[in-house]
C-alpha cells in the first residue's frame, strides 16, 4: 500500500515538475536590426566571433537564474524518493519522505 501510494505520489510530482519548468521558459526575444550598411557588412574576410562586453556578469545570473543548485536539490530528492519507496518499511517512508521535502524545497527555489 505505501509503496503504490509513494509512487503515484512521485508521479504526479514528475509531471507538476515538468509543466512548471516548460512554463518558466522565457520567449525569445526579436533581434531588431538597423537599416541601411554597416561597418560589418563591409568588411570582407573570416571575422572572429563578436562578443559583447555589455554582457556583465549580472547579466549572465540572471540568464542562469541560479537553476543549477535547485535543479540538483530536485533531483537529489527525486532519487530519495524513489531510493525510499524502493526500500520500503519504515526507514524506506523516512528516507522518501526527506526525498520529498529536499524535492519541494529546490522546487520552490526554482519557482522563486
Amino acid at each position: 500500500m505505501n509503496r503504490k501510494f509513494i509512487s503515484i505520489m512521485t508521479a504526479l510530482a514528475v509531471i507538476s515538475t515538468s509543466t512548471i519548468a516548460s512554463a518558466q521558459s522565457p520567449a525569445p526575444k526579436a533581434v531588431q536590426q538597423s537599416a541601411g550598411p554597416t561597418v560589418s557588412a563591409s568588411q570582407a574576410g573570416i571575422r572572429a566571433p563578436a562578443t559583447s562586453r555589455a554582457l556583465s556578469t549580472s547579466a549572465a545570473k540572471d540568464a542562469h537564474m541560479g537553476a543549477g543548485r535547485n535543479v540538483a536539490l530536485m533531483v537529489v530528492g527525486g532519487a530519495a524518493l524513489i531510493i525510499g519507496a524502493i526500500m520500503g518499511d519504515t526507514a524506506g517512508l523516512l528516507i522518501a519522505v526527506a526525498g520529498a521535502a529536499v524535492g519541494l524545497y529546490g522546487l520552490y527555489n526554482f519557482i522563486q
